[in-house]
């Protein structure tokens, strides 16, 4: 048992330098092999030659040799496991390198004007809802009061799906929807925004797809007061405390009495110019009490409410000076840059 140990200690250095050397898993459970087959096996055989009284002692310290070179082995084994996990998730390319000077992005005039409005109907206490673009013409046109001859449902002006199902044509159609849920409510607060579609050419004041905002605020004893109120506010919240607006009846389906709203011409500043079409003026959105055959669609009890619907792109237009609704769609840096100041 003495040469057992006196032999351990220098067979297991020798192990040790064997094992330093190895690269690969493989290896290592070669000369493991190896190792035991030459020095710890034959200790097994000579136990069976050692007297009764020697064996218990003999066999215990065969079995803490094989355990030392066992563990020594498995300790390399670790090291080139962690080596070849590492080996794996390392990238194909050279971090050091220097990347490219990218500089940073910003977001784009319309979604800068639809975060501005959000923000402002968000601080009213308005239930804010994106909704789907793809609708039904019930909401479309049916609940708003749309006569069943008006150009808007044709094929040419719309997209349809099939005769049931659309795409929106204007954020209106959310709004609907989202009367019709709250019906029950005695107050409904709604403002829905997102992209709608029109069947129209793309020109340099048009296109197919463009985003809208769109409001309901029913409530018992509301009036046109409150309705030049909200929409006053919020245009001044947009262009400033200066800006000068004028409203004027017009006509919608779905309220009665309707009203638009004018903003003086910012190219001109109100004397005329091709813009305005020589009248000072220039259109922003359309509203109006709610019509009372849209409020008995939706199911709802209550007698007055406000609505009005709004063109981003136009708000855009006016604000930044851009003549060409297609600019703010082409993804033109030069053009996108000159937005990152009112990044905030």
């Amino acid at each position: 048992m003495n040469s057992i140990i006196s032999k351990k200690t220098k067979l297991l250095k020798e192990l040790k330098e064997k094992l330093v050397k190895c690269n690969s898993i493989n290896d290592l459970t070669i000369i493991k092999n190896t190792f035991i087959n030459n020095n710890i096996t034959p200790l097994y055989a000579q136990l069976k030659k050692v007297a009764k009284e020697e064996k218990h002692d003999f066999g215990a310290a065969i079995n803490n040799f094989k355990n030392e070179a066992l563990e020594l082995f498995n300790s390399f084994i670790e090291q080139i496991e962690l080596k070849e996990d590492d080996s794996k998730h390392q990238p194909k390319f050279d971090l050091n390198i220097n990347s490219a000077n990218y500089s940073k992005g910003s977001l784009t005039a319309i979604t800068i004007m639809t975060k501005e409005i959000l923000d402002f109907f968000s601080k009213l206490d308005f239930q804010i809802v994106n909704g789907s673009e793809i609708t039904s013409v019930k909401y479309n046109f049916d609940f708003l009061n749309v006569p069943l001859d008006h150009p808007g449902r044709q094929t040419s002006e719309s997209f349809y799906f099939n005769p049931t199902t659309m795409l929106r044509g204007h954020c209106t159609a959310s709004t609907a929807e989202q009367l019709v849920k709250q019906h029950k409510q005695e107050k409904i607060k709604v403002l829905t925004y997102g992209n709608v579609y029109r069947n129209d050419d793309d020109d340099a004041t048009h296109s197919h797809q463009f985003t809208q905002v769109d409001l309901v605020w029913v409530e018992e004893g509301l009036s046109v007061a409150n309705l030049k109120w909200l929409l006053s506010s919020m245009l001044k919240y947009l262009y400033g405390d200066k800006v000068k607006i004028r409203y004027r009846l017009s006509f919608f389906p779905f309220t009665e009495p309707s009203i638009e709203a004018d903003i003086a011409c910012p190219y001109c500043g109100g004397k005329g110019c091709p813009v305005c079409k020589k009248t000072g003026w220039i259109e922003v959105l359309g509203s109006g009490m709610l019509a009372p055959n849209v409020m008995a669609a939706a199911g709802v009890n209550v007698k007055s409410g406000i609505a009005f619907g709004i063109g981003i792109e136009r708000l855009v237009m006016i604000k930044y000076g851009i003549k060409d609704i297609r600019d703010v769609y082409t993804n033109d840096f030069r053009f996108l840059n000159q937005f990152k100041q009112e990044n905030k």
